[in-house]
């Protein structure tokens, strides 16, 4: 038994040295909390504490040159709480911003359901950590050039995007609009129950839409693009004829317009009309269940892909 007892103190005293964890509370129930941070676990539950902690470990590098002094930066910003970053409070908005290039450990930020969380990092590559929003009944906005996202049991609003991040959504139940998800260069792959009554728009430009057969999407017939009658009867496409480019390929010089009657492109002085260049991007828009929570999932150049919970 005494053995037991020892072997049961040694496990606890190596992990507790393995690994150790810094906090910072803030009192606050209501609000915007804006993270201006590289990445992070942002959990929603139902406190009146927005607590952030960083978990570091026996490995984890430390600067002894640096023990007592606090990370500053040519920003301005100051750590204020132990791990890295700045928290400041002014009247019902939060704001963090970033210190030191890298947080102290993996920072993790429970939030009170009557939080709108706000996430913005359109930093570079190097300053890009994944992120985890999970079990939020609150505003969301997310704004990132790099980073990957993933959303676990959130229920919207919510307005995310990223340059060349991918998406993943997974909904658990209700959803409250409007919900936009946007990925330029990387795919959006969104999970959610059949039942969901939803408008919904499914849009890539490059890639392909995939969609679970379950969800029965009754497709909106599409609006009628105007058509210029004639050469001279250009006045509906005028704003399409201006996104007309000049190419050189091989010492020629192609001037390509869309594929509109009416429009030509021309080829060092030889006219070709109706050339099209590319192809016509994937674009859905319709109905689950009657409608209902209006929803868009688009990527650029990556597939989009919606699941069946």
């Amino acid at each position: 038994m005494k053995k037991q007892l020892l072997l049961a103190l040694s496990f606890l005293l190596i992990s507790g040295y393995a690994s150790a964890q810094k906090e910072y509370k803030l009192a606050k129930s209501t609000g915007r909390l804006t993270l201006n941070i590289s990445g992070a676990i942002i959990e929603g539950y139902s406190g009146n504490e927005i607590i952030f902690t960083a978990k570091t470990t026996e490995d984890a590098e430390v600067d002894e040159r640096a023990k007592g002094l606090r990370a500053i930066s040519g920003s301005g910003f100051t750590d204020n709480t132990g791990l890295g970053i700045e928290v400041t409070e002014k009247g019902q908005e939060i704001t963090v911003n970033t210190v030191s290039k890298k947080t102290d450990g993996e920072l993790t930020i429970k939030v009170p359901q009557g939080i709108k969380v706000v996430f913005n990092n359109n930093g570079n590559a190097l300053d890009q950590e994944d992120i985890l929003v999970k079990n939020l009944k609150s505003e969301i906005e997310i704004s990132t050039s790099f980073n990957k996202i993933r959303l676990e049991n959130n229920t919207g609003p919510m307005n995310v995007k990223s340059l060349h991040g991918t998406i993943d959504a997974i909904f658990s139940g209700e959803i409250k609009g409007p919900v936009s998800i946007v990925s330029v260069y990387g795919y959006v792959d969104v999970t959610m129950p059949t039942a969901t009554k939803a408008n919904i728009e499914l849009s890539s430009s490059r890639g392909n839409l995939y969609a679970a057969d379950a969800f029965k999407i009754a497709i909106d017939k599409p609006e009628e693009k105007p058509v210029a009658k004639d050469r001279t009867d250009l006045k509906n496409v005028a704003v399409i004829a201006r996104a007309a480019t000049q190419t050189k390929v091989n010492g020629l010089t192609i001037n390509t317009g869309p594929n509109v009657p009416g429009l030509s492109t021309s080829v060092n002085g030889i006219s070709i009309n109706n050339v099209y260049i590319g192809r016509d991007s994937e674009n859905i828009k319709g109905k689950i269940n009657g409608g209902g929570t209006d929803l868009v999932f688009k990527s650029n150049f990556q597939n989009v892909y919606l699941r069946t919970k």
